[in-house]
């Protein structure tokens, strides 16, 4: 009996101390949550309804939440000044061959998100996707909205 206490004992304390170690990072320091996201903004886009709000100013490392609250495709299309750095884990977003922060379609009913680090304006395009043949550019919806880090 007390030799099965000590090896309860000692498989825990291994266990311990194995967790421990593995909660060090190279140099000491523990790993810990991502700290730099202060706050979180919520953006609606609808695809007839537009972009609300249109314009959100917010603080670097601040994580944009855009919700697709429409039956459609929408994408988004940063111009200007091109996004390049972010946080962690962007939502529905790649990197394009120049190195920025481009939109994939969003899906109805979806979200798309991205943590701004940088500080600028950055405006962009929404718009409608894969649901129509339009017979012109000219008939594609367009909405603007503009991020502004300061």
């Amino acid at each position: 009996m007390k030799a099965a206490k000590i090896f309860k004992v000692t498989v825990f304390l291994l266990c311990f101390a194995s967790a421990a170690a593995w909660a060090e990072k190279p140099g000491g320091s523990r790993i810990v949550p991502e700290l730099d996201q202060k706050e979180t903004k919520i953006i609606k886009l609808h695809a007839y309804g537009g972009i609300s709000p249109a314009e959100a100013v917010i603080k670097p490392g601040t994580t944009v939440v855009w919700v697709n609250d429409s039956r459609v495709q929408l994408e988004l299309e940063f111009q200007g000044q091109q996004v390049t750095l972010a946080c962690k884990s962007p939502v529905h977003f790649i990197v394009n061959d120049e190195g920025s922060f481009i939109s994939n379609r969003i899906p109805e009913d979806s979200v798309a998100s991205l943590c701004f680090v940088e500080k600028g304006e950055f405006h962009y395009v929404m718009r409608e996707v894969g649901r129509r043949s339009y017979t012109s550019r000219a008939d594609i919806k367009e909405f603007r909205g503009t991020i502004v880090v300061q």
